[in-house]
């Protein structure tokens, strides 16, 4: 490792070590459920995130087929070319608000694109 990475790996480490203090518990202390996403972010927050779930869901697919895009395709146009799946989304956070946002997403993927 050269000095310049070295030192630069020293510098991250003392911002984390200096930063660490200030995070406190709160992110812990409470489960990231759909619950929590419909009752704790605002409305204007809710999409993009999704979307990002979505995102995520597909380019896992992507990969675990090969990068075949298909199953990728299929997942994109269940979101984003179907006005209702947002609403579906948001009716099964309410439904099943214990789970976390992925698992549900996920599900929903499943049924509508194949495992």
């Amino acid at each position: 490792m050269s000095d310049r990475q070295t030192s630069k790996r020293r510098g991250y480490i003392s911002t984390v070590l200096v930063l660490l203090p200030l995070t406190g518990t709160g992110a812990w202390a409470t489960d990231f459920t759909a619950k929590v996403v419909m009752e704790k972010m605002k409305a204007e927050e809710r999409y993009p995130y999704i979307a990002g779930v979505v995102e995520g869901l597909a380019y896992a697919r992507y990969e675990r087929d090969g990068k075949k895009t298909e199953s990728m395709k299929c997942i994109y146009d269940w979101f984003y070319e179907k006005p209702e799946s947002i609403n579906l989304i948001y009716a099964a956070f309410g439904r099943y608000s214990e789970f976390t946002p992925g698992a549900i997403i996920g599900a929903l993927v499943a049924k509508s694109c194949g495992d």
